[in-house]
C-alpha cells in the first residue's frame, strides 16, 4: 500500500457548523484508516503530537503553538444557506448543547426556542443570537474573520463539494500532497459518501441532512429582500465579497443609487 504523505507535516481540515463537516469527517476517517494515518477530530487542547490529520470543527486555531509544518483546507458555505440549514436542523437535533436549558432564554433550550417561534422569527433568532459556538452568528463571524491569505491553506466551498464531488476532493488530496495513486484510491474510498449518489430512502431518513433534495438554492425560498436587509444589519456589509459569494442585494442597491442620480 502506497503512503508517501510526509509524517512531519500536520494536515488540518478546518470547517464550521453546517458547512459539510459531517461528510468531510466521514471521508477523512475512511481515507486515514486506509492509509494508516492518525486522525483526530478535537479542540486544539486535545491535539496529540503524533496526529497526522486534524479536523477542527470551528476553525479556531492558535498557529503560534503548533511546532511543525502545516498544510490544510478550510471549507465554508453561503451564509444564507448556513442559517437556513441550521434553522431546520436545530429544531430536531439531539446534540447536547441545543438541549440544555439557557438561563438567559427563560430557562428553555435552544431547540425549544426555535420550535416555539414562527418561521420568520425563528430564522431571525438563528441569525442573530450568540448563545453557542454552533449558533449561526458565531459560525458566520468566524468565517468572516478567518485569514484567507494563508498560502498553505486551500480554500474550499461546500457548494463545490456538492456539485463537483470528485474534482473538489482531488484538489483537497492533491493539496495534502497525496500521490496520484493515493488520490485515485482516496476518491474510490470517498465515493460512498457522495450525497448526490445516496439512496433516496437513506437520504430521507438521515436526521443530520435537512435539505433532502440537496438544493443549494433552497435558502431563496426563505430569504425575502427584507430578511436580507436584516442580515446586513447584523453582519459586515462586505461579508459576501470577502468570502467569495454573490449577494444580489449589491446589484439592487447599485441600481437604486444609479436611478437616484439620473
Amino acid at each position: 500500500m502506497e503512503n508517501n504523505v510526509s509524517t512531519n507535516k500536520l494536515i488540518i481540515h478546518c470547517c464550521h457548523h453546517k458547512t459539510g463537516t459531517m461528510v468531510m469527517t466521514k471521508i477523512l476517517h475512511d481515507v486515514c484508516k486506509h492509509f494508516k494515518l492518525k486522525l483526530q477530530s478535537c479542540s486544539q487542547k486535545n491535539l496529540r503530537t503524533d496526529t497526522d490529520v486534524w479536523i477542527q470543527h470551528h476553525s479556531r486555531i492558535d498557529f503560534s503553538i503548533i511546532n511543525r509544518p502545516v498544510i490544510g483546507t478550510h471549507m465554508i458555505r453561503n451564509p444564507y444557506s448556513i442559517i437556513i440549514s441550521a434553522f431546520e436542523y436545530h429544531k430536531i437535533t439531539t446534540e447536547k448543547w441545543a438541549n440544555q436549558k439557557i438561563k438567559n432564554l427563560n430557562n428553555i433550550t435552544y431547540k425549544e426556542a426555535l420550535n416555539r417561534l414562527n418561521e420568520k422569527d425563528g430564522i431571525y433568532f438563528e441569525m442573530a443570537n450568540k448563545f453557542f459556538l454552533e449558533s449561526s452568528r458565531n459560525t458566520i463571524n468566524d468565517i468572516y474573520n478567518w485569514n484567507y491569505n494563508m498560502p498553505n491553506f486551500l480554500e474550499t466551498k461546500y457548494e463545490d463539494l456538492m456539485t463537483n464531488f470528485n474534482e473538489t476532493l482531488t484538489n483537497i488530496f492533491k493539496h495534502y500532497e497525496f500521490t496520484p495513486s493515493m488520490i485515485d484510491t482516496a476518491l474510490k474510498i470517498s465515493e460512498k459518501h457522495n450525497i448526490n449518489l445516496k439512496n433516496p430512502t437513506l437520504l430521507k431518513n438521515s436526521k443530520h441532512i435537512t435539505n433532502k433534495s440537496i438544493d443549494l438554492n433552497i435558502w431563496k425560498t426563505y430569504f425575502t429582500p427584507k430578511l436580507k436587509h436584516t442580515f446586513l444589519k447584523i453582519y459586515p456589509r462586505d461579508i459576501f465579497s470577502k468570502i467569495g459569494y454573490y449577494n444580489d442585494l449589491d446589484d439592487s442597491e447599485h441600481t437604486e443609487k444609479k436611478n437616484e442620480t439620473n
